[in-house]
């Protein structure tokens, strides 16, 4: 009898849990979370690296997940075609609901992707994911992280949180003058990520080398979260000085623009550097040549981008490392210094051409311009 009576308190009870469950959950009880609903895998393309092949995503770098109910995302596991041999795990450090970034394992491989949740639900991608190796960068100058060039690979960006929704107001204040150069507007949302990047220029040309901070404005001031009001200050030039090594600027009127040279008048300055010197375009643009001549040895002349020059760059070391049609960013490596040509010693012969250079265009002084690139690069 003691033996049937416990068996009808514990039945009794089992049903009294399972009647009552409903009535929980009308009463605002724990719910269980949804699972992740992953849609598709994309490349982030960065500034002058753009995602080759399209629809692959690249080893080791950015790619994001978009989709639904993300934000309980615990791993990323790539699952590669040879069952669990090749399988790479990746950890997710930061997801939101619609969305989750990270960068893409070197040893990952093409494949099924699946993300694994903080309760052990997994989720798969309907479609196989193309994992490539990227295309090798070309060399650049390496500035600070905090320094920015017109037409450079790298773009000034500003990254904000705001608690609702809102047309947030970006200003792009002149920390020296404490002027508004530029005012942008960009919708913006608590669950989103909200990024402006911006190309350097305003009113269609290059902003002015000096120290610039973005700030939210108006009604997007009072909805940021955290510290994202205002960005931090950074350095921004409309030049780079294109030799990146020790030099000398001239050592004598016999290196400067419009020296009679008996044959020719001098149409460049000669700036001294060791043979073997980085050599990078003081400003992006198009290859207009590329090549090597008798004169001017191996050079390259770049059709600066937003400006009415071109740049000359004469007695490289070796075949230049761009091509004629080729387009290039400030602070690419074009060659070093060196003597082809009819140099004496290691110099660049630097020359600025208003208009094309030996097609309707003129020479001028590129020195009192060398001098400031110097100075702020």
């Amino acid at each position: 009898m003691r033996i049937k009576s416990l068996l009808y308190v514990t039945v009794a009870g089992v049903l009294a849990l399972v009647a009552s469950a409903p009535a929980a959950a009308q009463m605002g009880g724990a719910a269980a979370p949804a699972m992740p609903k992953p849609q598709a895998a994309k490349c982030v393309p960065g500034p002058e690296e753009p995602c080759k092949p399209r629809g692959a995503i690249l080893r080791g770098r950015t790619f994001v997940i978009r989709g639904r109910h993300l934000e309980t995302a615990k791993a990323i596991v790539f699952r590669g075609r040879r069952g669990r041999k090749d399988d790479v795990r990746l950890r997710v450090r930061k997801a939101k609901s619609r969305s989750i970034r990270a960068v893409v394992p070197r040893r990952a491989r093409s494949g099924r992707l699946t993300i694994v949740d903080r309760y052990g639900g997994r989720a798969s991608l309907t479609r196989r994911v193309r994992v490539r190796k990227p295309a090798p960068l070309p060399a650049i100058d390496i500035s600070p992280r905090n320094t920015f060039f017109f037409a450079g690979r790298r773009k000034p960006k500003f990254d904000f949180a705001v608690s609702r929704s809102t047309n947030a107001t970006i200003e792009l204040v002149n920390i020296d003058t404490e002027q508004v150069i530029r005012t942008f507007t960009l919708p913006a949302r608590p669950s989103a990520e909200n990024l402006l990047r911006w190309s350097g220029l305003v009113s269609g040309r290059s902003a002015p080398s000096g120290r610039y901070r973005f700030r939210l404005a108006g009604e997007a001031r009072s909805a940021a979260v955290g510290r994202s009001a205002s960005g931090p200050a950074f350095r921004f030039n409309d030049h780079l000085f294109p030799i990146r090594g020790r030099h000398n600027l001239g050592y004598g009127p016999q290196n400067n623009f419009g020296d009679n040279r008996g044959d020719h008048i001098h149409s460049g300055q000669d700036m001294f550097a060791r043979c073997g010197t980085k050599l990078a375009a003081a400003r992006g643009g198009k290859v207009k040549y590329a090549g090597y001549q008798g004169a001017a040895g191996n050079y390259v002349v770049i059709d600066g981008k937003y400006t009415n020059f071109d740049y000359v760059y004469m007695h490289l070391r070796k075949t230049p490392l761009v091509k004629t049609g080729q387009r290039v960013f400030t602070g690419q490596k074009l060659g070093e210094v060196g003597d082809t040509g009819r140099a004496t010693g290691c110099h660049l012969h630097f020359e600025l051409w208003d208009g094309g250079w030996y097609s309707g265009g003129r020479a001028v002084d590129p020195l009192p311009a060398a001098r400031r690139w110097d100075r702020t690069s």
